[in-house]
């Protein structure tokens, strides 16, 4: 198994901390300042993000290893 670099030479830990870290701290600002019956919607912001993101990093490694 291929080691991890947790470093910012990783550009996958950079895009993580340029994009999901950013959006689970604006989930959890929402959730603060958002009237209880809207308090589903930011539940799902991170949800999609990692999805996305997670989708896109495997899409990457294929696309560099052929």
């Amino acid at each position: 198994m291929e080691r991890f670099d947790f470093s910012f030479n990783n550009k996958y830990v950079r895009l993580w901390f340029i994009w999901v870290l950013p959006l689970i701290i604006l989930t959890v600002i929402l959730f603060f300042l958002l009237p209880v019956k809207y308090k589903w919607i930011p539940s799902f912001l991170p949800i999609i993000t990692v999805i996305i993101f997670k989708g896109w990093v495997k899409l990457d490694k294929y696309k560099n290893k052929n």
